[in-house]
């Protein structure tokens, strides 16, 4: 990922050539903000270190959570107590700067925001105990923590870690812009054009000899790489000499989750009397920087340490030397050998076939029942299901904060019911408004607020924590809400304003006025004023979704359209026919490649971002997983079925972008998305009536879900990914 930067430049030239000077201008604003930092590992680490100096703990957080998101969520799973790890150890780093440079007050406000989340951790338990404690420094339990070596050690190990998650072998789940992936396109090139020139060679020798043989060409395998002393210290730089030196290093990260006894580095605590002060090195922190024997120096004035390449050379003519052979042998056998990649590893090859990343012409739909399970066992178990039966009217949302602790429901009737999901299903607060909840929405950068709009065209911030409204707004105080209904609401990512989606309510016959047409308007979070609005022609939107920085939003509206809106215009920059029907439900891939949709057709769409309106794939979903939803009115005799829209997500998508949670008549169903379409893996059940909405928390390592009935239930399932 070295290239980025170099990338950015080029866009930046082409746009001056062009003469497109205020985009070239929004790309400078942009790039100034960005969390990635080009995917440059020293500027990262450099960002970490500054969140921590400044006592930033909001920033540090916020970067951290970025990243989860966008590379550490797509590693593999054994990589995740890896991550964690190191996360501890940075919220380590910056209560001990805190305690250096004689902060209480940033000391006491670090415990003060992080106590919900560390309080039921065992590693923190003793470190709560810091505000009150005296002599710190020599205590034995927290002594190595405020020692030098221990920092530059951890730093220099978070250098490192960067530099071999950015590898190309690790974020083969993150589709690449045609424009970043030349490189790999141009070794590719090269290294067929060189087991070409190869193969010619050999060709040659082998006609011109009088006894032709191929026992010259076989060589043995290469004798496996050393062993390698440091975790992250000896990796070179951001891109391995050669295969099995990667292959080495795949070996090591694996390694790290999966029972390797925890370094100092990463949090653990010295058993003993002084001796603690002085724990026994890691292998890590045998090499690492420290103050004892480079006089204090920091870490970024040492380079990371590179393994010696002088084999490479002739690993590699091995290498072509035994695809040589094959080659010609299957030229023989009649059979073909496809042409391997340089770096080409099962745990890899897995990756690239779980998501489908090749756009496909437009084709005929496929059903469910063409598409063959080759999966010899389900991807995820069943560890355990409850239910929540607090709501007595149908179900229209139920959503994770975004850690997983608190679960929002609402219903038709307007209860708004706030409840933990774990270890047993347990109300906490909540909130009853005047009609039907058509929104509800967890302001992103927090556990803390909760938006929800209704049918009424009210619009409420609520705190979860105080258990009161913020504020409230609707037709008395804000007038494009006359006479309207709030179809979706979506607040942008840095949470200062929100997308809201209207339509016209219906109005009795006999009425002059006409109405409104629908609209999206946005609105300032603080001020509570319309920043801006515009006018959808022939559509309502029933869903949207925003990228990662806001700047765009897709949207799914009830004339089967998909539509791409820059708000910073705003104006539609794409739009083309999804559904026979209309669109309920848009989400992003976790790379922001792809859109996924569902219409009341009963489909399952995935669309390309990059190429609007190329179609990656269309399936035909189980009987009923996006309606028609009847609900009986009435009773005695006069009893009726009214149909119910849908206003919550008829499914979730996994953080691995592999699997998606679909709604049922009998409960959730899991699948997981290929490249020859969708194929079931779990059904999950447990509902006696049809379910209306889900969502799927994937905050901890044992993914929880939640699914809503019309009959008001809901029930929670932890799910594990095998």
């Amino acid at each position: 990922m070295s290239h980025v930067q170099y990338l950015d430049e080029l866009v930046k030239e082409y746009l001056l050539f062009r003469g497109f000077s205020q985009t070239l201008r929004s790309l400078d604003n942009e790039l100034k903000i960005d969390k990635d930092k080009g995917f440059r590992v020293d500027r990262l680490v450099d960002q970490v270190v500054s969140h921590i100096q400044t006592f930033d703990l909001v920033g540090l957080r916020e970067l951290w959570a970025h990243l989860d998101k966008r590379i550490f969520a797509h590693l593999p799973h054994t990589l995740l107590p890896c991550v964690r790890k190191l996360e501890t150890s940075i919220l380590r780093l910056y209560v001990v700067n805190t305690i250096q440079t004689n902060k209480p007050d940033k000391l006491v406000e670090f415990f003060e925001k992080m106590a919900q989340e560390l309080q039921s951790q065992a590693e923190w338990r003793e470190w709560f105990i810091l505000p009150y404690l005296k002599g710190m420094e020599e205590n034995s339990s927290f002594a190595m923590y405020f020692t030098r070596q221990w920092q530059d050690t951890l730093l220099v190990s978070l250098h490192n870690f960067f530099a071999v998650v950015f590898q190309p072998s690790f974020l083969q789940s993150i589709e690449l812009p045609t424009l970043a992936s030349y490189r790999d396109e141009a070794s590719k090139i090269a290294r067929l054009q060189e087991d070409n020139e190869l193969l010619r060679a050999r060709l040659s020798a082998l006609t011109t000899s009088d006894q032709p043989s191929l026992e010259h060409l076989v060589v043995p395998d290469p004798p496996p790489p050393s062993h390698l002393m440091d975790d992250f210290y000896n990796i070179a730089q951001e891109a391995p000499s050669s295969e099995s030196q990667l292959k080495s290093l795949k070996t090591i990260l694996f390694g790290l989750g999966g029972g390797l006894p925890t370094s100092p580095i990463l949090g653990r605590r010295a058993t003993g009397g002084a001796a603690s002060a002085s724990p026994q090195p890691s292998p890590i922190a045998a090499q690492a920087p420290s103050s004892n024997n480079h006089g204090g120096t920091s870490v970024f004035t040492h380079s990371v340490a590179r393994r010696t390449s002088s084999q490479a050379p002739a690993e590699e003519k091995k290498r072509t030397r035994s695809s040589s052979v094959a080659s010609m042998s299957s030229r023989n056998s009649g059979e073909h050998i496809p042409v391997k990649r340089l770096v080409q590893t099962s745990a890899s090859t897995t990756r690239q076939s779980r998501s489908p990343t090749k756009i496909r012409p437009q084709e005929e739909p496929m059903s469910l029942a063409k598409v063959e399970v080759t999966s010899d066992k389900a991807s995820f178990l069943l560890l355990g299901q409850e239910e929540y039966s607090e709501h007595r009217a149908v179900v229209t949302h139920a959503v994770f904060n975004p850690s997983g602790t608190l679960v929002a429901s609402a219903d038709t009737d307007g209860v708004v019911k706030l409840w933990s999901p774990s270890p047993s299903p347990k109300t906490q607060s909540g909130v009853v408004v005047k009609s039907a909840v058509t929104a509800l929405e967890w302001l992103p950068r927090g556990e803390r607020f909760l938006l929800l709009a209704t049918k009424a065209a009210s619009l409420r911030l609520y705190d979860s924590r105080d258990k009161k409204t913020v504020w409230e707004t609707g037709p008395d105080s804000c007038p494009v809400l006359k006479d309207q209904r709030i179809m979706g609401v979506r607040v942008s990512p840095g949470e200062g304003s929100a997308v809201i989606s209207v339509a016209p309510r219906v109005r009795p016959q006999g009425t002059s006025t006409p109405p409104a047409p629908p609209s999206l308007h946005t609105i300032d979070m603080k001020s509570l004023k319309i920043e801006s609005s515009y006018r959808l022609d022939g559509g309502v939107v029933n869903g949207c979704i925003m990228n990662h920085n806001g700047g765009l939003l897709v949207c799914g509206c009830n004339d089967g359209s998909v539509r791409i809106i820059d708000l910073r215009c705003p104006d539609v920059i794409a739009s083309w026919p999804a559904h026979q029907g209309e669109v309920f439900t848009v989400r992003l891939s976790p790379q922001e490649n792809n859109i996924y949709t569902i219409g009341s057709d009963n489909r399952f769409a995935c669309w390309s971002m990059a190429q609007t309106g190329a179609r990656v794939m269309d399936h035909v979903l189980h009987d009923r997983a996006a309606g028609p939803f009847l609900v009986g009115v009435g009773s005695g005799g006069t009893g009726r079925s009214v149909l119910l829209r849908p206003y919550g997500p008829l499914f979730a998508l996994h953080q691995d972008g592999e699997h998606v949670l679909t709604c049922s008549p009998t409960g959730p169903i899991v699948y997981k998305v290929g490249e020859n379409g969708l194929e079931q893996v779990l059904q999950v059940g447990g509902h006696r009536s049809p379910v209306v909405t889900v969502d799927w928390c994937n905050a901890l390592q044992c993914g929880t879900s939640v699914a809503a009935a019309l009959d008001g239930s809901v029930t929670v399932a932890t799910l594990m990914r095998q």
